[in-house]
C-alpha cells in the first residue's frame, strides 16, 4: 500500500537529528544528507510541559546579563534527540516535530497568503519538496534528476 504525500513527508522527516540554525530571514532546521526545514514563521520548542524557547525569545534579555541566544537554547533542548513523530497539520500546514514523549518543536503557518515552511526531504532515493502555502495548503514537488 503507498502512502500519500502527507505521510511520506512525516515519515521521511521521522528518525533524524535536528540541528538549528540562524539565517538572515529565517531559521534552518538542518536534518543531515541535504535535507532541511527553512522557517520564516512562528515557532517553539515545548519541553516537559513548557515553553522552553520561542523564535522570538532570539536576542532578548529577561532580566539576565546576556541576552538569549536562539541557536544555542534550541541544541541545548534539543541536543542529540532524534524525532520520534512529525505531524503536518490538514487543516492549518503546521508541524510538529516530536522529540520523544517530552520534547517537541511546533511550527505555525500564519498568514491566508505567505508561504510558512519549506522543506527538502527524502523518499525512495529520490528528493522531494513540501512548501506550506498560506491558508494552510500544501504543495509537493519531486526534484528532477
Amino acid at each position: 500500500m503507498s502512502l500519500g504525500l502527507w505521510d511520506e513527508l512525516e515519515a521521511a522527516l521521522t528518525g533524524r537529528a535536528c540541528w538549528v540554525e540562524r539565517r538572515e530571514h529565517d531559521w534552518l532546521l538542518d536534518l543531515g544528507d541535504g535535507m532541511f526545514v527553512a522557517v520564516s514563521v512562528p515557532w517553539r520548542i515545548v519541553s516537559e510541559g513548557r515553553i522552553a524557547f520561542a523564535r522570538d525569545d532570539d536576542g532578548q534579555s529577561f532580566g539576565r546579563s546576556v541576552p538569549v541566544d536562539g541557536e544555542d537554547e534550541a541544541r541545548r533542548l534539543l541536543g542529540a534527540k532524534l524525532i520520534t513523530r512529525a505531524v503536518v497539520d490538514r487543516q492549518t500546514g503546521d508541524l510538529s516535530l516530536h522529540f520523544g514523549p517530552e520534547t517537541r518543536l511546533d511550527v505555525f503557518n500564519s498568514s491566508i497568503g505567505y508561504e510558512g515552511w519549506n522543506t527538502r526531504y527524502v523518499i525512495g532515493g529520490r528528493r522531494w519538496f513540501a512548501i506550506a502555502l498560506g491558508g494552510g495548503e500544501m504543495a509537493f514537488m519531486r526534484e528532477e534528476a
